[in-house]
């Protein structure tokens, strides 16, 4: 098989347990964390696990994710250090808000880093205590794969994440009543999955993202069979 590559922006939907950081991060901005970046999955290694985690600065407004990334690139023209960023959603408070997802960036540089947000017109809310809560996260981001079997990609920027094809778009309600059957007739249960979109030239792409950091690819086949089957009684 010839391989085949796929870069793309798109926007990854998961559900994980976020709650207002405790840390001090120099601001009076609140600002969120992950609590488990990949809450399906119970390995012993799992990214973010220590500082920094995925941190969520919570706008004011809800940017478009245009603004967001253009602000982000200009923050990285002069900011001393090195961070990850991309627009996002969450759930907060049961309304939609909009947050500006970190990564690869310790607390104590959170302040100066919203400062020069702020600086470019951005807007936050300002911080309080919000106890550990679930919550949807919808995450726009880049991301650059390469296709392993039909059907079946690997991310090629981290290498324990795999996305699987799905030929029709699921809703998350379905989606999770899926992956809960499957995790719970399968031996090897130990994954965590997302829904994820992207984008090629003939439209829009379906997958589901599988953490797993002892995938194999014959578990990648068995959990896609598993989701294709499961779409066909839709």
């Amino acid at each position: 098989m010839e391989i085949q590559t796929l870069s793309s922006i798109g926007v990854i939907s998961k559900k994980e347990n976020l709650a207002s950081v405790e840390h001090e991060t120099h601001s009076n901005v609140l600002v969120m964390e992950s609590l488990h970046p990949f809450p399906g999955y119970h390995g012993t290694t799992v990214p973010d696990r220590t500082d920094p985690k995925s941190l969520f600065l919570v706008t004011k407004n809800i940017y478009s994710d245009d603004k967001i990334i253009r602000g982000i690139k200009l923050v990285k023209k002069n900011f001393p250090q090195v961070f990850d960023g991309a627009p996002g959603l969450i759930s907060l408070y049961n309304k939609p808000t909009g947050v500006i997802r970190i990564k690869d960036l310790h607390y104590e540089h959170v302040g100066d880093l919203i400062h020069a947000f702020q600086d470019l017109g951005l807007e936050f809310i300002r911080n309080r205590k919000v106890s550990n809560y679930t919550s949807i996260i919808k995450i726009t981001k880049y991301f650059m794969l390469n296709q392993v079997s039909e059907g079946i990609w690997h991310d090629q920027n981290w290498k324990e994440l795999y996305y699987l094809n799905l030929p029709v778009q699921i809703r998350w309600n379905t989606f999770e009543k899926i992956t809960a059957s499957i995790k719970h007739n399968v031996d090897d249960n130990n994954f965590d999955a997302a829904l994820t979109t992207m984008y090629d030239k003939d439209g829009v792409l379906d997958f589901v993202r599988i953490y797993d950091e002892q995938c194999c690819q014959g578990k990648l086949l068995f959990i896609h069979e598993k989701y294709l089957e499961a779409i066909k009684y839709l």
